[in-house]
């Protein structure tokens, strides 16, 4: 009876298994170290457990994702979406919603589960300086300083886009925190147009960023917080502040016409695992959308995450509604802007 019964546990496993052979999901990510973390933390364990290939491939654009829909030639299954993608798409009519049924939402935090999104990671815009420029602590320490080019001279770095960047903006030209939205544009572009002379480079990539800064082309500026720690931890003279950091969440989507829903919603509901959301915060330096992560993450870790408690005093957390309503038009100016 015991040989039948492994034979009868064995053929259940491998039954099972074989539900989901050659199923295959493409997870789209911004690359580097970010998608590294995804396929190391998330990607190989659930291959493990289901069988089921991940491929994790970079970089999601609103734009690329909503031609995918539009042509109904969906290539990436999930997408790693910053909240200002993600309601772009829900306004758009992007994404299929997403189970709960298979999610632990009180296991997140708030805001960190939608109807079309589950929230992956908080990441952060930080100021950011060389130390061997500026010995550490000495270095320019809020958006003002970025600015301040007689007391921190130096050329800058700053994100590509308009996002995050007016906020630095703003947030250097006085606005308190929490007046920042809805933005004053025209104030933001004002204040722009100060260190315009000084931005030696817009990167474009979180991994962009870091060779920034390893190859010194800039000596301070915006930059991902998470990024640059993992830069410096290789020995790179780089140090990032907490003060006035600009916070965001990235949400796993599912685009609408997925040759592969359901893999993709099994894979997004292995990703709540907080174990595996604690390894991700280790290997990015982002912090989980779980709350009880927290109990695996070490706290020498911790405090290098941007929600730790002492790291949010003052932060400034994106509001993604507003870039819903104004973005595609922003788009265009700051385009030209950048070309002036």
């Amino acid at each position: 009876m015991k040989g039948v019964f492994r034979f009868m546990l064995l053929f259940i496993f491998i039954s099972s298994g074989s539900a989901w052979a050659g199923e295959k999901i493409t997870i789209c990510s911004f690359g580097g170290s970010t998608g590294n973390a995804i396929a190391q933390a998330f990607g190989n364990p659930f291959t493990q457990e289901t069988g089921i290939e991940v491929n994790v491939v970079s970089f999601p654009t609103y734009a690329k994702m909503k031609a995918q829909v539009q042509s109904g030639n969906v290539e990436w299954d999930v997408v790693d979406t910053e909240s200002r993608m993600y309601a772009r798409g829900v306004k758009d009519g992007i994404f299929e919603p997403i189970d709960a049924n298979k999610i632990p939402m009180e296991d997140f935090m708030e805001g960190g589960i939608k109807k079309f999104g589950v929230g992956l990671y908080y990441y952060s815009y930080n100021v950011t300086y060389r130390t061997d420029k500026w010995p550490e602590d000495k270095g320019p320490k809020s958006w003002k300083d970025i600015w301040n080019v007689k007391k921190f001279p130096g050329p800058r770095g700053f994100k590509f886009t308009a996002y995050s960047t007016l906020e630095a903006a703003l947030l250097a030209d006085g606005v308190p925190v929490n007046q920042v939205y809805p933005i004053d544009i025209d104030r933001a572009f004002n204040k722009l147009n100060e260190l315009k002379p000084y931005i030696g480079v817009f990167w474009k990539t979180g991994s962009q960023g870091q060779q920034v800064m390893r190859a010194h082309e800039v000596d301070a500026g915006c930059f991902l917080g998470g990024r640059m720690q993992i830069i410096a931890d290789k020995g790179v003279p780089v140090a990032c502040g907490w003060n006035q950091q600009i916070v965001d969440l990235d949400y796993f989507t599912i685009l609408k016409g997925s040759h592969h829903k359901e893999a993709a919603m099994k894979f997004i509901a292995s990703t709540a695992n907080p174990k595996q959301q604690a390894v991700f915060a280790g290997l990015s330096k982002y912090s989980p959308a779980g709350k009880k992560a927290y109990e695996y993450i070490p706290k020498n870790l911790a405090k290098q995450l941007p929600t730790y408690a002492d790291n949010l005093k003052n932060a400034l957390f994106i509001k993604a509604d507003w870039y819903a309503e104004h973005e595609a038009e922003l788009e265009r100016r700051w385009e030209v802007w950048k070309m002036q």
